[in-house]
């Protein structure tokens, strides 16, 4: 399948053992320079894969630890002192090939670096292939905030092949499938019915649906301004909750939590005629995601209090009031506490 971008002018191809296709884009710049970022994980699993591929053209390979503690400011320097190092122009291209911590920080740098060089994103886990690779949200960690530090930059290309799924543990793919979910909370009733009754996936079903629905919440918002907001379901909680875990929570599960909490709190606050967190949670059990996280409400609220959707010490909530449409609120935080309380209550 193949998605054209029109507004930033880039092609998602959502293939399968697709390697050729990836090449014969490649061979389009064959006169430039290669950066590949990837992780060790990755790398360990398909450095012959990756070498096939890249065979024939100028590349070379930056590698870090697996993991969120890599998405920071160390290694952010790090990738821009190899780059200059091995002189690298506007003229060269760095691929994202891995998570979305590798995506994340490989279009940061490429945002930045002499002001902006292309970047392709390869992205080999579920969650990168319905939601990082795809937005132009990039970015790094910075103090133990979630995305603290960031630009928004698009790629050139996107290679999909849901034939990397193969090396993932079942953890993952469900991590991927925690964000899938909050994309039919936010416009798809039927998609959900699917994904919660579904016996085997389709995944070329669910990346095509996931990534169309997320375009039509970019489109005309690529700055996270308006309407684009509204992905952020799940997240002001969900953000918060990965970092108090410690980053042992992944970051689908956390927004799955938020997503939970805050269907919740809806119907608590009148907003929902049907408590659906119910049927949220029953979903998630099937795919053995987690449904609730313990925490103190105080020690949350000082970390949202960095949060990037606050204006004017307004923040701006996301709150389903039913599976298949949101509403979005500008609340003070003591309005949010009392969301996040009713949240927690009766989990």
């Amino acid at each position: 399948m193949k998605i054209q971008v029109k507004e930033n002018n880039y092609t998602i191809d959502i293939d399968y053992k697709s390697d050729e296709k990836l090449r014969d884009y490649l061979f389009k710049n064959e006169d430039a320079k290669f950066l590949v970022i990837t992780d060790e994980n990755v790398l360990g699993i398909y450095s012959e894969r990756l070498k096939n591929i890249m065979d024939g053209l100028n590349y070379f390979i930056y590698k870090f630890p697996a993991g969120e503690k890599s998405k920071s400011m160390e290694s952010y320097i790090s990738i821009n002192k190899f780059l200059l190092e091995n002189n690298f122009n506007r003229g060269d291209i760095i691929i994202a090939f891995g998570g979305g911590v590798v995506g994340d920080i490989s279009g940061f740098v490429a945002a930045t670096y002499l002001r902006g060089i292309d970047f392709i994103s390869v992205p080999t886990t579920l969650l990168s292939m319905i939601d990082s690779s795809v937005g132009g949200k990039n970015g790094i960690n910075f103090m133990n905030l979630k995305n603290q530090i960031g630009a928004f930059y698009f790629p050139k290309y996107v290679h999909i092949d849901y034939s990397f799924l193969e090396s993932l543990d079942q953890r993952n793919i469900n991590n991927g499938l925690a964000e899938i979910f909050k994309y039919s909370v936010l416009r798809d009733r039927e998609f959900f019915d699917y994904l919660k009754s579904a016996k085997k996936l389709d995944y070329e079903k669910i990346i095509y649906k996931s990534l169309n629905i997320k375009l039509d919440f970019v489109r005309d918002d690529e700055r996270d301004r308006g309407k684009r907001q509204k992905l952020n379901l799940g997240h002001t909680i969900g953000h918060g909750i990965e970092s108090l875990s410690n980053y042992k929570l992944n970051h689908g599960e956390s927004i799955g939590i938020g997503t939970i909490y805050m269907a919740r709190a809806a119907y608590k606050m009148g907003l929902a005629e049907e408590d659906f967190s119910k049927e949220l949670v029953r979903a998630f059990k099937k795919y053995n995601l987690p449904t609730s996280y313990d925490f103190e409400t105080e020690e949350i609220l000082k970390i949202l209090k960095h949060d990037k959707k606050i204006n004017k010490n307004l923040i701006n909530v996301i709150l389903p009031v039913k599976i298949g449409e949101v509403i979005s609120k500008k609340i003070t935080f003591d309005e949010l506490k009392k969301i996040i309380d009713l949240g927690k209550e009766n989990e």
